[in-house]
C-alpha cells in the first residue's frame, strides 16, 4: 500500500499524541531528525537538550540559514553550521490536526497545510492563523512554493502539492480551490507516489521524495521533478531511508528529515544520486521541511 500520512503516519501518529497530551505534561525534548508521523509529545521540553535553545551559531551571518523543519505541533528552523535544529516555537489555533507541511516563498512567508486547511505562519513564533479551507482535493503530503520561471528569481510563486498518489495540484491562496496540474507518474516498479515532500529553488530546480510501487515499507527515491509536466524523476537506486518527510536545501546540499517510531534522524541526501548520509538523530518525529525558493546554490550539482 501506498503511505497513508494521515491515518497510519502523521496525522495517526498526531492524534495518538494529541490523547497523551491531555493526560501527561507536554516534554519539549531535542532531536535531530524524522518527518514528525507520529506523537509529538516527544518535541519540545525542559529536559530538552540545551543545544535546542542555544543562540545559532549562525544566527548572525548574512546567509542565515531559512532551512525550516517541524512536528505536528512545534516549528523549528535548521542550523546550516551545526547542523542542528533550533526550537522556534508551537504552532497554534490549528485544532485537532497537525501541520503536515510547511512552503517558504522568496519573501519568506510561511504558509502550513493540515489534511483540508491552510494557514500563515509567522517564522519568528511560529503562531499561526487560519488562511483558507481547501477544496476539490485530499490526501495531501506536501507543499512548496515554486517559481514559475525557475531561472528568474524575481518570477511569481505557485504554491503546489503533491497527494500520496502523486498527483500534483495547484492551491489557490485566497479561495483554497485545489486544481490538478500533473502528476508524478510512473517507473519500473510501479506507480511513483509522494513519500512526504517536495521542494524549490530558484536556479537550482525541483526535488520531492517519493515511493515506487506499493510497499510503502520500502527505501524512500529523491526524485527530480519537471516543472512543466510535474513528472518524477527517481535518483539511483534509494535513500535506505523510509520516511522522508520532509527536505531542506541550502548552499547546493539537500537536506532530508525523517521519521522513525522511536524518534528522528537529519539526513544529507546527493543532489545528483539521491544516496543518504546520516547528519544525526534525536527524539523529534518531523512532519515536514520548507526552505526560501531563494536559497543559496552555491555549486549547482549537474544533472
Amino acid at each position: 500500500m501506498m503511505k497513508m500520512p494521515f491515518t497510519s503516519g502523521r496525522f495517526g501518529g498526531f492524534m495518538r499524541s494529541l490523547s497523551c497530551c491531555l493526560l501527561l505534561p507536554i516534554l519539549l525534548v531535542f532531536a535531530a531528525c524524522g518527518a514528525s508521523a507520529s506523537g509529538d509529545d516527544d518535541d519540545d521540553g525542559p529536559a530538552t537538550d540545551a543545544r535546542i535553545d542555544a543562540i545559532s551559531s549562525d544566527a548572525n551571518d548574512l546567509d542565515f540559514s531559512k532551512v525550516y523543519a517541524h512536528s505536528g505541533t512545534v516549528l523549528y528552523r535548521l542550523d546550516t553550521t551545526t547542523l542542528l535544529p533550533v526550537m522556534i516555537g508551537p504552532f497554534a489555533n490549528t485544532g485537532t490536526q497537525g501541520i503536515l507541511d510547511i512552503a517558504v516563498d522568496r519573501n519568506d512567508r510561511m504558509l502550513g497545510i493540515t489534511r483540508d486547511r491552510v494557514f500563515e505562519i509567522n517564522t519568528s513564533t511560529g503562531a499561526a492563523t487560519l488562511l483558507t479551507a481547501i477544496t476539490g482535493m485530499a490526501d495531501l503530503t506536501s507543499l512548496s512554493f515554486v517559481p514559475t520561471d525557475l531561472a528568474n528569481p524575481n518570477s511569481a510563486e505557485r504554491l503546489i502539492a503533491a497527494t500520496d498518489q502523486g498527483t500534483v495540484i495547484e492551491i489557490n491562496q485566497t479561495s483554497g480551490v485545489a486544481a490538478q496540474i500533473g502528476a508524478y507518474g510512473s517507473a519500473a516498479g510501479g506507480l511513483i507516489s509522494s513519500s512526504g515532500d517536495i521542494v524549490a529553488v530558484s536556479g537550482f530546480g525541483i526535488l520531492a521524495t517519493v515511493n515506487i510501487g506499493a510497499d510503502d515499507t520500502a527505501p524512500d527515491y529523491l526524485a527530480s521533478i519537471n516543472p512543466t509536466t510535474w513528472a518524477a524523476t527517481p535518483l539511483g537506486t534509494g535513500t535506505t531511508y523510509d520516511k522522508i518527510f520532509g527536505i531542506g536545501f541550502w548552499k547546493g546540499k539537500v537536506y532530508g528529515f525523517v521519521d522513525t517510531i522511536s524518534g528522528g534522524a537529519i539526513i544529507e541526501l546527493n543532489p545528483n544520486t539521491g544516496a543518504a548520509t546520516p547528519v544525526n538523530t534525536g527524539a523529534i518525529r518531523w512532519f515536514g521541511a520548507g526552505v526560501t525558493t531563494d536559497a543559496p546554490i552555491i555549486g549547482k550539482p549537474e544533472r
